[in-house]
């Protein structure tokens, strides 16, 4: 074997491995749980990734507020978000008022896995109750970045 047909091979499991590697640190860490904070208001966050790796549940207690109030009695409605083999996932956090279950809010949140940390943003959506709550609310939305990490 000449020593440029070795050395085309060797570069060529050089980028192999390279790739594979970038490929492993993508994902999410399967059956882990991150935890972070948002950057506005310093609301908690929770991820948990399923067991195979392929959805992840997120939890934030109160979706951040950009106005003044506060909130109260509410139960988060989610889903698992699907988790894409680039790590990436959207998903979306229904906030319900539970005296009543009329929904108040939303919490949008997108993020990318890289290992052992995960980063992304989340914009609330407040005011659902009425066309005029929404007017008069949404003084109150707006979007934040987070960071989470797990062991």
């Amino acid at each position: 074997m000449s020593s440029s047909v070795r050395r085309a091979t060797m570069v060529a499991l050089v980028a192999l491995l390279v790739c594979a590697t970038a490929a492993l640190a993508a994902g999410a860490k399967k059956g882990a749980t991150y935890s972070g904070q948002t950057v506005q208001a310093k609301e908690p966050i929770t991820l948990k990734v399923s067991r195979s790796g392929k959805s992840v549940s997120v939890s934030v207690q109160f979706a951040p507020l950009y106005c003044e109030g506060g909130g109260g009695g509410e139960r988060q409605l989610s889903q698992p978000a699907t988790i894409a083999k680039d790590g990436s996932f959207k998903s979306t956090i229904v906030y319900e008022f539970t005296p009543t279950h009329a929904k108040t809010s939303k919490l949008y949140v997108s993020g990318k896995f890289s290992g052992k940390q995960v980063k992304g943003s989340a914009r609330s959506e407040f005011g659902l109750i009425s066309p005029a709550a929404r007017k008069e609310l949404a003084k109150c939305d707006g979007s934040t970045s987070f960071s989470a990490k797990t062991k």
